[in-house]
């Protein structure tokens, strides 16, 4: 059997804050604003770049919240460039999260937002152990259809009870926020 090719992981800092750019601006369908690519700068401990024989080929963003009284892993951003994926990459970078927030016990769960045509998406999510857990309509302002799905994996399902399915209306929950 062929074995997959292995990615070396490094930081995301200024020197190569701009091919984490790219990276970000080819594989997703969301702009992002000068001021968020400085701020992943402040997530280091749980943001990498994806090397492959010295190329950065994929990055995972994540950061810390508090969510329902809880700490969680929120995933900003994941992407692998086009020309290196189905080489295992995703999975390697995804696995290398998980370890990182494994190694702080009171993080229970990872989630993510996941636009709701990303169908190839949901399929590497599921076999990664994430669930939907929220449907929320009119999420995006810039992509259409608007909607995402809140997708979250379970550290430690054996421990941790089902998280259970909601929806939501991202307008009417703005609108019941400034009131």
């Amino acid at each position: 059997m062929e074995q997959k090719p292995k990615l070396t992981f490094g930081e995301i800092n200024f020197k190569n804050l701009e091919q984490f750019k790219v990276i970000t601006q080819k594989t997703l369908p969301v702009t992002y604003s000068e001021n968020f690519y400085i701020k992943i700068l402040t997530y280091s401990d749980f943001s990498t770049l994806g090397y492959y024989n010295d190329i950065a080929v994929g990055a995972i963003t994540a950061r810390i919240e508090e969510k329902d009284g809880k700490k969680t892993a929120y995933i900003m951003t994941f992407g692998v460039l086009d020309a290196y994926r189905r080489l295992g990459f995703g999975t390697q970078l995804l696995n290398e999260l998980i370890t990182r927030v494994r190694s702080h016990e009171e993080i229970r769960t990872i989630y993510l937002h996941m636009w709701v045509s990303n169908e190839i998406g949901f399929q590497f999510y599921s076999r990664h152990g994430f669930e939907k857990t929220t449907y929320k309509k009119n999420y995006y302002t810039d992509i259409d259809p608007p909607h995402c799905y809140i997708l979250t994996k379970r550290l430690y399902p054996d421990v941790d009870p089902p998280i259970p399915y909601t929806e939501e209306d991202a307008e009417k929950v703005q609108e019941i926020a400034q009131q």
